[in-house]
């Protein structure tokens, strides 16, 4: 029974946290964080698998493709400035990559996690299919790799853009890039409802982020850490 209401009933928790979050934008409001939340609390209120469900919204799961594919429009539009800017985007991305890969083989092992768990961590910023692509070629626990991705996606659409107004990095194509680098889609969308200049050099940084990240990531395993 389940099955049918699936993904009716994720359309309208989303849709209810979007209004909650228009009522009241906090970060902790994050309508992709509150709809998962909601559905993580039905599925263990009534005890329902979670296979149950991942069948029930198989519509929303086909249309993700698609959805990705259409952050090509911004992106498209702004091909001229990008163009100019690409040799600085690029730079940008490799540091990013670098950065993720310190971060996850040298900052987390002081922190206590062991080289299964740094290993899974090494790609969170990228988009899910291919992180966990990584994390499997870098032997590391895919379904984290998943959760993490996830979370660094919401972080970013959360308190991405408050953080750099903070910071004071106001200039839209720095604003995309860093988006882009850090949280993947789910920041891109985020920026795409601010500005269409970051919403497209977010999404020129995600696809080269990940591209980046698939070439250099499992070589610098081989070299640095096996």
């Amino acid at each position: 029974m389940f099955i049918y209401i699936a993904t009716p009933l994720t359309l309208l928790f989303f849709f209810l946290a979007k209004k909650l979050y228009s009522m009241a934008p906090n970060p902790l409001f994050n309508p992709v964080l509150v709809t998962i939340f909601s559905l993580i609390a039905i599925l263990l209120l009534f005890a329902i698998p979670y296979q149950d469900y991942q069948q029930g919204t198989g519509v929303i799961t086909a249309l993700l493709e698609p959805a990705i594919v259409a952050l090509a429009v911004p992106l498209y539009l702004q091909l001229k400035v990008i163009k100019a800017r690409l040799k600085y985007i690029l730079l940008s991305c490799l540091l990013s990559v670098f950065v993720a890969f310190f971060c996850a083989f040298y900052v987390m092992p002081l922190l206590g996690a062991d080289a299964l768990t740094a290993a899974s961590f090494a790609g969170q910023s990228v988009t899910t299919p291919i992180a966990m692509e990584i994390s499997k070629n870098l032997q590391g626990i895919v379904s984290l790799t998943a959760a993490m991705v996830i979370f660094a996606g919401i972080i970013g659409a959360s308190i991405g853009l408050p953080f750099l107004r903070l910071t004071k990095v106001k200039d839209p194509q720095a604003v995309g890039v860093a988006i882009g680098c850090a949280s993947h889609a789910l920041g891109t969308a985020k920026v795409l409802e601010e500005n269409e200049e970051s919403g497209a050099f977010s999404s020129i940084a995600l696809i080269l982020c990940a591209i980046l990240s698939a070439l250099i990531m499992p070589v610098l395993y081989q070299w640095l850490i096996l």
